[in-house]
């Protein structure tokens, strides 16, 4: 068996719905919490992450990304949630594209990266943002989500 990102994508997807999952029950107050940003609250960071792996899932299909509105509640944020796992089902879908350069629009510009790194940046990107909305969560006295419990090594065990 070669090795791939395959493992990565799917402990992505798996982590972002646990996690979600336990933020969703949180009271609604809680989507207001942010670390030192409050801009940057924990509703526009799952709003963030759930369009924006839809957005690098577009780059690679060549479509358009459907933009998704902040949660104005918990109920909302279930529902984010559900359009985030098929963002990230469409991701793990596109893991076995032949890995080569491909052109397109970011940030106004046109760029060119490898497929395998949009891939990875979704990864990446994932992780990066659930430690921001978990740490603004912490920030304001909630604890619903210990980010040490969706490891790799969790999901695999998940997983047998």
């Amino acid at each position: 068996m070669t090795i791939s990102l395959q493992r990565a994508l799917e402990h992505m997807a798996w982590a972002n719905q646990e996690i979600y999952k336990l933020i969703a029950e949180l009271p609604d107050e809680a989507l207001d919490a942010y670390a030192i940003d409050p801009e940057f609250t924990v509703r526009e960071i799952l709003r963030h992450i759930a369009t924006s792996a839809g957005g690098l899932a577009s780059i690679l299909e060549g479509e358009k990304n459907e933009v998704i509105e902040q949660p104005k509640n918990m109920v909302e944020l279930r529902e984010i949630a559900e359009k985030l796992a098929a963002n990230d089902a469409r991701l793990i879908k596109l893991v076995n594209l032949e890995d080569k350069l491909i052109e397109f629009q970011r940030r106004g510009e046109t760029v060119t990266w490898m497929r395998s790194t949009v891939l990875t940046q979704a990864v990446h990107h994932s992780i990066e943002h659930r430690a921001q909305a978990v740490s603004a969560l912490e920030a304001r006295g909630y604890k619903a989500v210990n980010l040490d419990d969706f490891s790799v090594w969790d999901y695999e065990l998940s997983q047998r």
